[in-house]
């Protein structure tokens, strides 16, 4: 009996030990947070100049740190070239755009006022504003932008000396699990960047598709702006759901200064664009991918996005995925799907 009551009590104590370790864990993370979310967009950053790197060291034949350097330098100049050559032309579009947007909302406050509906939603829109605190978090939201540049710096930089040399990162990881279950913890890191690798393709790709047809349709319909609305919404496709309806209204109150009869045809372009990048062109590029429910999507983004600020906000997609492998490889005990 008193042996039975002391291995008793040491399970007990080793389960509270275990239960104050998470929460330390937990608490930890809690602080730190910030400091997670920009390493992970490091890891993704990395994860995706390892995939051109080696793409391109297999098509070239060099070295594979050459080809990773020649990728780094390569979309370095790139970037330089399009601030060079683009910002001007994008702040002095931005610059009307700010200027546009309020007559753009008091067009849309006169068309309201003119149909029965809309003064009822005017009478209590002004409520549903200041319960919501909009004025206060529109300036959170500035707040957490400018600290989210700050954060894409420090991305990159992290993305680059991840990506330069994968192989110590990962084998420093794998040794702090026991031995026996490194196989399995080098599988589910496998899949994890397998995930985020095609998670970042199926972004890019859809991007550029959908700001160049964006653009080419808002500039056969004269609307104005159309190259900086056209870029806005390609760079909103890293909201997933949310995104594209913060760039059609954005779009919708430009399009307002210029008469309300142009908002049909545009609403119609955007319906039909997006539908082709949602229902066609991301499916077949992301297929590869983790599929993740629109759903879950949403309430991580909105959850990481009030947590966390902007960087929470854009990263919460991809950070969903790649706990979702290790949930399934690790508590499902699920093989790895894809290979390669």
């Amino acid at each position: 009996m008193p042996t039975t009551l002391a291995a008793q009590s040491r399970d007990l104590a080793r389960r509270a030990i275990v239960v104050i370790a998470l929460l330390a864990l937990a608490a930890a993370i809690w602080y730190t947070a910030s400091v997670f979310l920009l390493a992970f967009g490091g890891i993704l950053l990395a994860v995706f100049l390892r995939f051109l790197g080696d793409k391109l060291a297999d098509f070239i034949r060099i070295p594979r740190g050459w080809a990773f350097a020649i990728v780094v330098i390569g979309i370095a100049l790139l970037l330089a070239l399009a601030c060079w050559t683009a910002v001007p032309h994008i702040s002095a579009q931005v610059n009307q755009l700010i200027k546009m947007l309020p007559l753009g909302i008091e067009r849309l406050e006169a068309y309201l006022r003119g149909k029965a509906w809309g003064r009822i939603l005017l009478n209590f829109l002004p409520q549903m504003l200041a319960s919501a605190g909009i004025a206060q978090r529109i300036t959170a939201l500035l707040h957490s932008i400018g600290d989210g540049i700050a954060g894409l710096v420090l991305i990159a930089a992290l993305g680059i000396y991840l990506g330069a040399v994968p192989s110590v990162y990962r084998n420093g990881l794998l040794k702090l699990f026991p031995e026996h279950t490194r196989p399995r913890a080098c599988e589910v890191l496998g899949e994890i960047a397998y995930t985020l690798r095609w998670w970042v393709l199926g972004q890019l790709i859809p991007m550029g598709a959908l700001g160049i047809a964006t653009g080419l349709g808002l500039h056969f319909l004269h609307v104005p702006l159309a190259f900086t609305l056209a870029l806005f919404t390609a760079f909103m496709i890293f909201i997933p759901y949310i995104g594209s309806l913060i760039a059609f209204i954005v779009t919708v109150l430009v399009t307002l200064i210029h008469g309300t009869s142009d908002v049909l045809y545009v609403a119609i372009l955007y319906l039909g664009i997006h539908s082709a990048e949602g229902y066609f062109l991301t499916p077949m590029v992301q297929r590869r991918a983790i599929y993740l429910p629109p759903a879950l999507a949403i309430l991580a983004q909105v959850t990481m996005g009030w947590l966390l600020g902007f960087i929470g906000f854009a990263l919460a997609t991809p950070l969903t995925a790649a706990t979702l492998v290790a949930v399934k490889m690790l508590y499902l005990h699920e093989r790895p799907e894809h290979h390669g």
